[in-house]
């Protein structure tokens, strides 16, 4: 145990969970959380738990800027990211400061979706990945897909939680999407590194939850993604992630292992939480679509502890700390779990109407809506236009367990808008 040693998260998680503070509390470790000044007040007003620490970096990502905040702390014994902008300065300041996981994993630079797809090519050439261009500008849009074929997704390099994700069903959609991008900032309103355009895989959307130890990949859950594409009033389309349905880990089948593991050796990730989401086309074939070096969102956690029994930041903390992988005492509450985000009042209704019955258990949990810094009222600080935007507006979370998945998947389904 690390008594009176010190962890740092570098941003803040969107879900609420904090399942890192309640990690590090559990050791006697002090918790301190990095974020932008804004977004410190945000969190108050959404009436998070408190960090034992707050330090407020207009630009956590910039990884100078971080360590500068950080000087003054005794030196980290854990850096971690909460949220996927600061992945990479996270893992940069770990390495200038000598925090773990720095030691654990010192081929590891965290790259975006761009790294990530020329690491792979690059080394694991079995892996298929979606045919794809690099857009360094988005005046190059045009061009950079000339090669696609339609539909094709426009999303940025380094964004996260579905930002600016976009669908051209055809040439004719590009310049309508280019405006859209042309008015979007990433998360704390920093510019986007490059974007990526990648043709479409029609298939299932598929997501695993793990955690590293020694370049070895330990499967928690695997998820089913139940996506939808929203249409915006200029006539484009983005896509937005409204639920998942978890399964274990031990039904996962070996040539996904096969695939998680070499995606992992080809960009150096050896010890810690990590996520890839990916397709499975329908003969059977598996699709890279991007990895996350970081706990996912969206309450996925949640689903993870249901179906495996295990604390996913618990065991992002034993791997980077050295203790021992809990699987072996790992207790799960249900055989399957999924969740809805309703954010529509029809959606709300529908989960009213679903029953817990034949074996399945129906949860509903409706939100209300935090009150706004009355200074915000009529204009938002830049720095939390897009989180807002991607993080708010939802009236409720609908969760379904039981012992059959295409039964907790149904179920779901009545929820949904068309």
């Amino acid at each position: 145990m690390l008594i009176g040693s010190t962890f740092v998260q570098v941003g803040a998680t969107r879900d609420g969970l904090d399942a890192y503070l309640d990690a590090a509390h559990r050791r006697g470790m002090t918790a301190v959380l990095v974020e932008t000044p804004d977004y410190l007040r945000w969190r108050s007003a959404l009436g998070r738990r408190p960090y034992d620490i707050g330090i407020a970096v207009d630009q956590p990502a910039n990884t100078d800027a971080l360590v500068a905040a950080l000087r003054d702390l005794p030196a980290p014994a854990l850096i971690l990211a909460g949220f996927e902008r600061y992945v990479a300065s996270a893992y940069g300041a770990a390495d200038i400061l000598g925090s773990r996981p720095s030691g654990q994993s010192p081929q590891f630079q965290a790259p975006y979706k761009l790294g990530q797809r020329s690491a792979v090519s690059q080394t694991c050439a079995q892996i298929r990945q979606p045919r794809h261009a690099t857009v360094t500008a988005l005046g190059d849009l045009q061009a950079a897909t000339a090669g696609l074929a339609f539909p094709v997704v426009v999303k940025p390099d380094n964004g996260g939680g579905g930002l600016g994700v976009y669908v051209a069903y055809e040439a004719a959609n590009l310049a309508a999407i280019r405006t859209v991008l042309e008015s979007v900032r990433n998360y704390d309103g920093g510019p986007f590194s490059g974007w990526i355009a990648e043709e479409y895989v029609p298939g299932v959307e598929l997501s695993v939850q793990a955690v590293a130890r020694d370049g070895k990949a330990i499967i928690l859950t695997t998820c089913e993604k139940l996506t939808a594409v929203e249409a915006e009033p200029n006539g484009v389309g983005s896509f937005r992630e409204s639920g998942h349905v978890a399964r274990p880990g031990a039904e996962a089948d070996p040539s996904l292992l096969s695939f998680v593991e070499a995606c992992l050796g080809a960009v150096g990730y050896r010890t810690g939480p990590f996520h890839i989401d990916l397709i499975q086309t329908p003969d059977g074939e598996l699709v890279l679509l991007e990895m996350g070096f970081r706990l996912s969102g969206m309450r996925v956690s949640e689903l993870v502890t249901a179906v495996s029994g295990l604390d996913w930041a618990e065991e992002a903390f034993a791997a980077h700390l050295g203790t021992a992988h809990n699987g072996a005492t790992a207790r799960s509450a249900a055989s399957y779990a999924g969740q809805l985000t309703l954010r529509q009042p029809s959606e709300v209704q529908a989960a009213q109407a679903l029953p817990s019955a034949g074996g399945t258990r129906v949860d509903l949990q409706l939100f209300t809506a935090p009150s706004l810094p009355d200074e915000w009222d009529d204009v938002l600080p830049v720095t939390l236009r897009s989180d807002i935007g991607r993080h708010s507006g939802a009236m409720g979370r609908v969760v379904v367990s039981g012992d059959n998945p295409r039964t907790v998947t149904e179920v779901l389904h009545r929820c949904r808008m068309p």
